[in-house]
Protein backbone atom coordinates (compact mmCIF):
# COMPACT_ATOMS: atom_id res chain seq x y z
CA UNK A 1 0.00 0.00 0.00
CA UNK A 2 1.37 3.40 -0.95
CA UNK A 3 1.40 6.39 1.38
CA UNK A 4 -1.36 8.00 -0.66
CA UNK A 5 -3.52 4.88 -0.40
CA UNK A 6 -2.85 4.78 3.32
CA UNK A 7 -3.90 8.43 3.68
CA UNK A 8 -7.07 7.76 1.68
CA UNK A 9 -7.94 4.80 3.88
CA UNK A 10 -7.30 6.83 7.04
CA UNK A 11 -9.42 9.70 5.71
CA UNK A 12 -12.27 7.35 4.83
CA UNK A 13 -12.11 5.83 8.31
CA UNK A 14 -12.03 9.27 9.98
CA UNK A 15 -15.04 10.51 8.00
CA UNK A 16 -16.96 7.33 8.81
CA UNK A 17 -16.22 7.69 12.52
CA UNK A 18 -17.24 11.35 12.48
CA UNK A 19 -20.47 10.35 10.75
CA UNK A 20 -21.35 7.86 13.48
CA UNK A 21 -20.10 9.89 16.46
CA UNK A 22 -21.31 13.38 15.53
CA UNK A 23 -24.19 13.27 13.07
CA UNK A 24 -26.73 11.21 15.08
CA UNK A 25 -26.60 13.49 18.12
CA UNK A 26 -26.86 16.67 16.04
CA UNK A 27 -29.58 15.21 13.82
CA UNK A 28 -31.70 14.16 16.79
CA UNK A 29 -31.19 17.66 18.20
CA UNK A 30 -32.40 19.20 14.95
CA UNK A 31 -35.35 16.79 14.79
CA UNK A 32 -36.49 17.92 18.23
CA UNK A 33 -35.81 21.57 17.38
CA UNK A 34 -37.86 21.48 14.21
CA UNK A 35 -40.67 19.61 15.92
CA UNK A 36 -40.75 22.19 18.72
CA UNK A 37 -40.80 24.92 16.08
CA UNK A 38 -43.83 23.64 14.14
CA UNK A 39 -45.73 21.38 16.57
CA UNK A 40 -47.96 24.39 17.15
CA UNK A 41 -49.64 23.36 13.87
CA UNK A 42 -51.17 20.26 15.49
CA UNK A 43 -51.63 21.94 18.88
CA UNK A 44 -53.62 24.70 17.16
CA UNK A 45 -56.45 22.31 16.26
CA UNK A 46 -57.35 22.32 19.98
CA UNK A 47 -55.57 25.40 21.30
CA UNK A 48 -57.16 27.91 18.92
CA UNK A 49 -60.63 26.73 19.92
CA UNK A 50 -59.85 26.67 23.64
CA UNK A 51 -58.25 30.11 23.68
CA UNK A 52 -60.38 31.77 20.99
CA UNK A 53 -57.47 32.49 18.64
CA UNK A 54 -58.39 33.57 15.10
CA UNK A 55 -56.34 32.48 12.08
CA UNK A 56 -54.77 35.95 12.04
CA UNK A 57 -53.73 35.74 15.71
CA UNK A 58 -52.38 32.24 15.18
CA UNK A 59 -50.53 33.15 11.98
CA UNK A 60 -48.93 36.22 13.56
CA UNK A 61 -47.84 34.29 16.65
CA UNK A 62 -46.56 31.32 14.66
CA UNK A 63 -44.57 33.65 12.41
CA UNK A 64 -43.07 35.66 15.29
CA UNK A 65 -40.69 32.78 15.92
CA UNK A 66 -39.02 33.51 12.58
CA UNK A 67 -38.77 37.25 13.19
CA UNK A 68 -36.92 36.66 16.47
CA UNK A 69 -34.81 33.94 14.88
CA UNK A 70 -33.70 36.25 12.09
CA UNK A 71 -32.86 39.16 14.40
CA UNK A 72 -30.22 37.32 16.41
CA UNK A 73 -29.04 34.57 14.06
CA UNK A 74 -25.90 36.42 12.93
CA UNK A 75 -24.96 37.53 16.48
CA UNK A 76 -25.54 33.95 17.63
CA UNK A 77 -23.05 32.62 15.11
CA UNK A 78 -20.51 35.29 16.01
CA UNK A 79 -20.79 34.11 19.61
CA UNK A 80 -20.52 30.49 18.47
CA UNK A 81 -17.14 31.37 16.93
CA UNK A 82 -16.08 32.94 20.23
CA UNK A 83 -17.28 30.30 22.70
CA UNK A 84 -17.01 27.19 20.54
CA UNK A 85 -19.67 25.06 18.86
CA UNK A 86 -20.04 22.51 21.67
CA UNK A 87 -20.95 24.96 24.42
CA UNK A 88 -22.99 27.28 22.21
CA UNK A 89 -25.08 24.57 20.56
CA UNK A 90 -25.74 23.02 23.99
CA UNK A 91 -26.87 26.42 25.32
CA UNK A 92 -29.25 26.82 22.40
CA UNK A 93 -30.84 23.39 22.89
CA UNK A 94 -31.33 23.68 26.64
CA UNK A 95 -32.93 27.13 26.38
CA UNK A 96 -35.27 26.28 23.54
CA UNK A 97 -36.36 23.03 25.22
CA UNK A 98 -37.43 24.86 28.36
CA UNK A 99 -39.27 27.53 26.37
CA UNK A 100 -40.95 24.97 24.09
CA UNK A 101 -42.32 23.16 27.13
CA UNK A 102 -43.44 26.51 28.62
CA UNK A 103 -45.84 26.92 25.67
CA UNK A 104 -48.25 24.77 27.70
CA UNK A 105 -48.91 27.82 29.94
CA UNK A 106 -50.19 30.08 27.12
CA UNK A 107 -53.57 31.63 27.83
CA UNK A 108 -53.73 34.93 25.90
CA UNK A 109 -52.58 36.16 22.48
CA UNK A 110 -49.88 38.27 24.17
CA UNK A 111 -48.51 35.22 26.00
CA UNK A 112 -48.58 33.25 22.74
CA UNK A 113 -46.70 36.03 20.92
CA UNK A 114 -44.15 36.39 23.73
CA UNK A 115 -43.28 32.71 24.03
CA UNK A 116 -43.06 32.19 20.25
CA UNK A 117 -40.74 35.20 20.04
CA UNK A 118 -38.57 33.93 22.91
CA UNK A 119 -38.44 30.48 21.34
CA UNK A 120 -37.10 32.04 18.15
CA UNK A 121 -34.46 33.96 20.10
CA UNK A 122 -33.38 30.78 21.89
CA UNK A 123 -33.09 28.58 18.77
CA UNK A 124 -31.46 31.21 16.56
CA UNK A 125 -28.14 30.11 15.14
CA UNK A 126 -28.55 26.38 15.65
CA UNK A 127 -28.95 25.35 12.01
CA UNK A 128 -26.23 27.55 10.42
CA UNK A 129 -24.04 26.86 13.44
CA UNK A 130 -24.23 23.14 12.78
CA UNK A 131 -23.59 23.67 9.05
CA UNK A 132 -20.40 25.54 9.96
CA UNK A 133 -19.44 22.87 12.51
CA UNK A 134 -19.85 20.12 9.90
CA UNK A 135 -17.56 22.04 7.54
CA UNK A 136 -14.81 21.67 10.16
CA UNK A 137 -15.22 17.88 10.13
CA UNK A 138 -16.18 16.85 6.59
CA UNK A 139 -14.13 17.70 3.46
CA UNK A 140 -16.00 19.16 0.51
CA UNK A 141 -16.56 15.90 -1.39
CA UNK A 142 -18.08 14.25 1.70
CA UNK A 143 -19.97 17.30 2.93
CA UNK A 144 -23.08 16.98 0.79
CA UNK A 145 -23.85 13.55 2.22
CA UNK A 146 -23.13 14.77 5.77
CA UNK A 147 -25.39 17.80 5.36
CA UNK A 148 -28.07 15.57 3.83
CA UNK A 149 -27.92 13.17 6.78
CA UNK A 150 -28.17 16.04 9.26
CA UNK A 151 -30.92 17.83 7.38
CA UNK A 152 -32.76 14.50 7.19
CA UNK A 153 -34.00 15.33 10.68
CA UNK A 154 -36.17 18.12 9.23
CA UNK A 155 -38.63 15.91 7.29
CA UNK A 156 -38.32 13.12 9.86
CA UNK A 157 -39.53 15.63 12.47
CA UNK A 158 -42.62 16.18 10.33
CA UNK A 159 -43.10 12.42 10.06
CA UNK A 160 -42.69 11.87 13.81
CA UNK A 161 -44.96 14.79 14.61
CA UNK A 162 -47.66 13.43 12.33
CA UNK A 163 -47.57 10.08 14.14
CA UNK A 164 -47.38 11.17 17.79
CA UNK A 165 -49.50 14.33 17.78
CA UNK A 166 -52.87 12.60 17.79
CA UNK A 167 -52.00 10.31 20.76
CA UNK A 168 -50.60 13.30 22.67
CA UNK A 169 -53.71 15.37 21.98
CA UNK A 170 -55.73 12.36 23.15
CA UNK A 171 -54.21 12.80 26.64
CA UNK A 172 -56.77 15.57 26.98
CA UNK A 173 -58.02 15.74 30.57
CA UNK A 174 -55.19 13.81 32.24
CA UNK A 175 -53.87 15.69 35.30
CA UNK A 176 -56.31 18.49 34.43
CA UNK A 177 -54.28 19.38 31.34
CA UNK A 178 -55.60 19.79 27.81
CA UNK A 179 -54.15 17.65 25.05
CA UNK A 180 -52.30 20.55 23.44
CA UNK A 181 -50.60 21.25 26.79
CA UNK A 182 -49.35 17.66 27.00
CA UNK A 183 -48.09 17.96 23.43
CA UNK A 184 -45.94 21.00 24.20
CA UNK A 185 -44.61 19.51 27.46
CA UNK A 186 -43.69 16.06 26.13
CA UNK A 187 -42.17 17.35 22.89
CA UNK A 188 -40.26 20.21 24.55
CA UNK A 189 -38.25 18.61 27.35
CA UNK A 190 -36.15 16.16 25.24
CA UNK A 191 -34.19 19.14 23.84
CA UNK A 192 -32.84 19.81 27.35
CA UNK A 193 -31.52 16.25 27.65
CA UNK A 194 -29.95 16.38 24.17
CA UNK A 195 -28.32 19.72 24.96
CA UNK A 196 -26.65 18.18 28.00
CA UNK A 197 -25.50 15.30 25.78
CA UNK A 198 -23.91 17.74 23.34
CA UNK A 199 -22.10 19.46 26.18
CA UNK A 200 -20.70 16.15 27.42
CA UNK A 201 -19.92 14.25 24.20
CA UNK A 202 -19.51 16.56 21.21
CA UNK A 203 -15.81 17.14 20.31
CA UNK A 204 -14.95 20.73 19.43
CA UNK A 205 -12.49 19.82 16.63
CA UNK A 206 -10.89 16.68 15.13
CA UNK A 207 -7.80 17.44 17.21
CA UNK A 208 -9.87 16.92 20.37
CA UNK A 209 -11.62 13.72 19.30
CA UNK A 210 -10.31 10.81 21.42
CA UNK A 211 -11.85 8.23 19.09
CA UNK A 212 -9.64 9.21 16.10
CA UNK A 213 -6.25 7.59 15.68
CA UNK A 214 -3.25 9.81 14.99
CA UNK A 215 -3.27 8.74 11.35
CA UNK A 216 -6.98 9.43 10.93
CA UNK A 217 -6.65 12.81 12.64
CA UNK A 218 -3.76 13.80 10.37
CA UNK A 219 -5.50 12.64 7.19
CA UNK A 220 -8.69 14.51 8.08
CA UNK A 221 -6.80 17.67 9.04
CA UNK A 222 -4.89 17.57 5.75
CA UNK A 223 -8.06 17.13 3.70
CA UNK A 224 -9.79 19.99 5.50
CA UNK A 225 -6.72 22.20 5.00
CA UNK A 226 -7.38 22.20 1.24
CA UNK A 227 -9.95 24.88 2.12
CA UNK A 228 -8.36 26.57 5.17
CA UNK A 229 -10.62 27.86 7.91
CA UNK A 230 -9.21 31.37 8.04
CA UNK A 231 -9.92 33.70 10.92
CA UNK A 232 -11.74 36.77 9.68
CA UNK A 233 -13.56 39.80 10.93
CA UNK A 234 -17.25 38.91 11.25
CA UNK A 235 -18.59 42.41 11.80
CA UNK A 236 -20.84 44.50 9.59
CA UNK A 237 -18.20 45.11 6.89
CA UNK A 238 -17.52 41.38 6.57
CA UNK A 239 -21.27 40.75 6.30
CA UNK A 240 -21.60 43.27 3.48
CA UNK A 241 -18.59 41.74 1.73
CA UNK A 242 -20.18 38.29 1.84
CA UNK A 243 -23.56 39.56 0.64
CA UNK A 244 -21.93 41.44 -2.23
CA UNK A 245 -21.35 38.07 -3.90
CA UNK A 246 -24.23 37.71 -6.34
CA UNK A 247 -24.33 33.96 -5.76
CA UNK A 248 -24.92 34.48 -2.04
CA UNK A 249 -27.76 36.90 -2.77
CA UNK A 250 -29.36 34.39 -5.11
CA UNK A 251 -28.96 31.59 -2.57
CA UNK A 252 -30.62 33.82 0.02
CA UNK A 253 -33.49 34.57 -2.37
CA UNK A 254 -34.06 30.91 -3.24
CA UNK A 255 -33.96 29.87 0.41
CA UNK A 256 -36.30 32.72 1.38
CA UNK A 257 -38.90 31.74 -1.20
CA UNK A 258 -38.81 28.00 -0.51
CA UNK A 259 -38.52 28.23 3.28
CA UNK A 260 -41.35 30.73 3.67
CA UNK A 261 -43.66 28.72 1.41
CA UNK A 262 -42.83 25.35 2.95
CA UNK A 263 -43.00 26.59 6.54
CA UNK A 264 -46.29 28.40 6.01
CA UNK A 265 -47.81 25.21 4.66
CA UNK A 266 -46.45 23.12 7.54
CA UNK A 267 -47.63 25.58 10.21
CA UNK A 268 -51.21 25.33 8.95
CA UNK A 269 -50.91 21.89 7.33
CA UNK A 270 -53.36 19.92 9.49
CA UNK A 271 -56.10 22.56 9.16
CA UNK A 272 -55.45 23.03 5.41
CA UNK A 273 -55.58 19.32 4.66
CA UNK A 274 -58.63 18.68 6.82
CA UNK A 275 -60.43 21.42 4.86
CA UNK A 276 -59.20 20.27 1.43
CA UNK A 277 -59.80 16.52 1.89
CA UNK A 278 -62.56 16.28 4.48
CA UNK A 279 -60.41 13.79 6.41
CA UNK A 280 -60.02 13.61 10.20
CA UNK A 281 -56.90 14.52 12.16
CA UNK A 282 -55.62 10.94 12.26
CA UNK A 283 -55.70 10.49 8.47
CA UNK A 284 -54.19 13.92 7.91
CA UNK A 285 -51.43 13.14 10.42
CA UNK A 286 -50.64 9.93 8.52
CA UNK A 287 -50.46 11.86 5.23
CA UNK A 288 -48.11 14.44 6.77
CA UNK A 289 -45.94 11.62 8.13
CA UNK A 290 -45.81 9.95 4.72
CA UNK A 291 -44.76 13.26 3.17
CA UNK A 292 -42.03 13.65 5.78
CA UNK A 293 -40.69 10.16 5.07
CA UNK A 294 -40.71 10.85 1.31
CA UNK A 295 -38.75 14.07 1.88
CA UNK A 296 -36.28 12.21 4.10
CA UNK A 297 -35.63 9.59 1.45
CA UNK A 298 -35.01 12.23 -1.21
CA UNK A 299 -32.64 14.14 1.07
CA UNK A 300 -30.45 11.06 1.34
CA UNK A 301 -30.57 10.44 -2.39
CA UNK A 302 -29.87 14.11 -3.20
CA UNK A 303 -26.86 14.20 -0.89
CA UNK A 304 -25.41 11.09 -2.52
CA UNK A 305 -26.15 12.23 -6.09
CA UNK A 306 -24.75 15.74 -5.67
CA UNK A 307 -21.54 14.42 -4.10
CA UNK A 308 -21.21 11.77 -6.81
CA UNK A 309 -21.76 14.26 -9.63
CA UNK A 310 -19.66 16.97 -8.02
CA UNK A 311 -22.38 19.58 -8.69
CA UNK A 312 -25.70 20.55 -7.08
CA UNK A 313 -27.59 22.50 -9.75
CA UNK A 314 -29.30 19.71 -11.69
CA UNK A 315 -30.83 18.32 -8.50
CA UNK A 316 -31.82 21.81 -7.34
CA UNK A 317 -33.61 22.69 -10.59
CA UNK A 318 -35.46 19.37 -11.00
CA UNK A 319 -36.52 19.34 -7.35
CA UNK A 320 -37.93 22.86 -7.52
CA UNK A 321 -40.07 21.85 -10.52
CA UNK A 322 -41.42 18.84 -8.58
CA UNK A 323 -42.16 20.95 -5.51
CA UNK A 324 -44.00 23.51 -7.65
CA UNK A 325 -46.17 20.81 -9.23
CA UNK A 326 -47.04 19.43 -5.81
CA UNK A 327 -48.26 22.78 -4.51
CA UNK A 328 -50.25 23.34 -7.70
CA UNK A 329 -52.14 20.09 -7.03
CA UNK A 330 -52.82 21.14 -3.43
CA UNK A 331 -54.07 24.57 -4.53
CA UNK A 332 -56.30 23.10 -7.26
CA UNK A 333 -57.67 20.46 -4.83
CA UNK A 334 -59.53 18.48 -7.55
CA UNK A 335 -60.01 15.57 -5.14
CA UNK A 336 -58.76 14.26 -1.80
CA UNK A 337 -56.52 11.77 -3.62
CA UNK A 338 -54.94 14.48 -5.78
CA UNK A 339 -54.35 16.66 -2.73
CA UNK A 340 -52.59 13.72 -1.07
CA UNK A 341 -50.49 13.20 -4.21
CA UNK A 342 -49.62 16.89 -4.17
CA UNK A 343 -48.41 16.65 -0.56
CA UNK A 344 -46.13 13.71 -1.40
CA UNK A 345 -44.82 15.41 -4.55
CA UNK A 346 -44.10 18.69 -2.78
CA UNK A 347 -42.27 16.90 0.03
CA UNK A 348 -40.18 14.88 -2.44
CA UNK A 349 -39.16 18.11 -4.14
CA UNK A 350 -38.56 19.86 -0.81
CA UNK A 351 -36.29 17.08 0.44
CA UNK A 352 -34.10 17.14 -2.65
CA UNK A 353 -33.80 20.90 -3.15
CA UNK A 354 -33.19 21.52 0.57
CA UNK A 355 -30.09 19.33 0.53
CA UNK A 356 -28.84 20.85 -2.73
CA UNK A 357 -29.30 24.40 -1.43
CA UNK A 358 -27.53 23.92 1.89
CA UNK A 359 -24.66 22.03 0.24
CA UNK A 360 -24.28 24.96 -2.17
CA UNK A 361 -23.76 27.31 0.78
CA UNK A 362 -20.63 25.40 1.74
CA UNK A 363 -19.49 25.31 -1.90
CA UNK A 364 -19.77 29.08 -2.31
CA UNK A 365 -18.45 29.98 1.17
CA UNK A 366 -15.45 27.72 1.49
CA UNK A 367 -13.77 29.13 4.59
CA UNK A 368 -14.81 30.53 7.95
CA UNK A 369 -17.08 32.93 6.10
CA UNK A 370 -19.48 29.97 6.07
CA UNK A 371 -20.57 30.59 9.68
CA UNK A 372 -21.53 34.21 9.04
CA UNK A 373 -22.62 33.61 5.44
CA UNK A 374 -24.99 30.75 6.33
CA UNK A 375 -26.41 32.87 9.13
CA UNK A 376 -26.90 35.81 6.73
CA UNK A 377 -28.73 33.62 4.20
CA UNK A 378 -30.88 32.10 6.93
CA UNK A 379 -31.60 35.54 8.44
CA UNK A 380 -33.00 36.88 5.17
CA UNK A 381 -35.09 33.71 4.73
CA UNK A 382 -36.52 33.79 8.23
CA UNK A 383 -37.58 37.44 7.89
CA UNK A 384 -39.74 36.45 4.92
CA UNK A 385 -41.02 33.44 6.85
CA UNK A 386 -42.30 35.76 9.57
CA UNK A 387 -44.49 37.66 7.10
CA UNK A 388 -46.08 34.86 5.08
CA UNK A 389 -47.88 32.92 7.88
CA UNK A 390 -49.41 36.20 9.10
CA UNK A 391 -50.64 37.06 5.60
CA UNK A 392 -51.85 33.48 5.16
CA UNK A 393 -53.91 33.66 8.36
CA UNK A 394 -55.32 37.07 7.46
CA UNK A 395 -56.40 35.73 4.05
CA UNK A 396 -58.13 32.81 5.77
CA UNK A 397 -60.06 35.14 8.10
CA UNK A 398 -60.96 37.47 5.23
CA UNK A 399 -62.20 34.78 2.83
CA UNK A 400 -63.20 31.96 5.16
CA UNK A 401 -60.98 29.53 3.26
CA UNK A 402 -57.32 28.65 2.79
CA UNK A 403 -57.68 28.56 -1.03
CA UNK A 404 -56.49 32.12 -1.70
CA UNK A 405 -53.34 31.71 0.35
CA UNK A 406 -52.54 28.30 -1.15
CA UNK A 407 -52.03 29.81 -4.61
CA UNK A 408 -49.12 31.86 -3.28
CA UNK A 409 -47.11 28.68 -2.60
CA UNK A 410 -46.59 27.49 -6.22
CA UNK A 411 -45.99 31.10 -7.31
CA UNK A 412 -43.16 31.44 -4.77
CA UNK A 413 -41.60 28.20 -6.02
CA UNK A 414 -41.75 29.36 -9.62
CA UNK A 415 -39.85 32.50 -8.58
CA UNK A 416 -37.33 30.28 -6.76
CA UNK A 417 -36.87 28.21 -9.91
CA UNK A 418 -36.15 31.35 -11.95
CA UNK A 419 -33.61 32.47 -9.34
CA UNK A 420 -31.98 29.02 -9.41
CA UNK A 421 -31.56 29.22 -13.19
CA UNK A 422 -29.91 32.64 -12.79
CA UNK A 423 -27.68 31.21 -10.05
CA UNK A 424 -26.62 28.36 -12.32
CA UNK A 425 -25.79 30.73 -15.17
CA UNK A 426 -23.92 33.06 -12.79
CA UNK A 427 -21.84 30.24 -11.35
CA UNK A 428 -21.09 28.78 -14.78
CA UNK A 429 -20.02 32.21 -16.01
CA UNK A 430 -17.68 32.65 -13.03
CA UNK A 431 -16.06 29.27 -13.65
CA UNK A 432 -15.58 30.15 -17.34
CA UNK A 433 -13.92 33.46 -16.44
CA UNK A 434 -11.53 31.67 -14.06
CA UNK A 435 -10.55 29.04 -16.64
Amino acid sequence: MTVREGDAAALKSAVAKAGWRILPLLAIGYLVAYMDRVNVSFASTQMNVDLGFSATVYGFGAGLFYLAYSLVEVPSNILLMRFGARRWLARIMIMWGLLAAAMMFVRTPLEFYTLRFLLGLAEAGFFPGVIFYLSTWFPERQRGKAVGLFYLANPLAVAVMGVISKPLLALDGHADLRGWQWLFLIEGLPAVVIGLGVLLWLPETPQRAPWLTDGERQALTTALAEHPQQRENHGGHAMLAILSDRRVLLLALIYSLTLSAGTTFILSGPAILMEATGWGLGAVGSLISAGGLAAAALMLIAGYVTDRRGERYSVLLIALVIDTLGYLLIALAPSAGMVAAGVILSQIGRGAHSTAQVALWADVLKDRRLAIGAAAISTVANLSTFLLPFAFGAAKDATGSYSAGLWALPVLHILALIAAVVLYRTSRGRLASQA
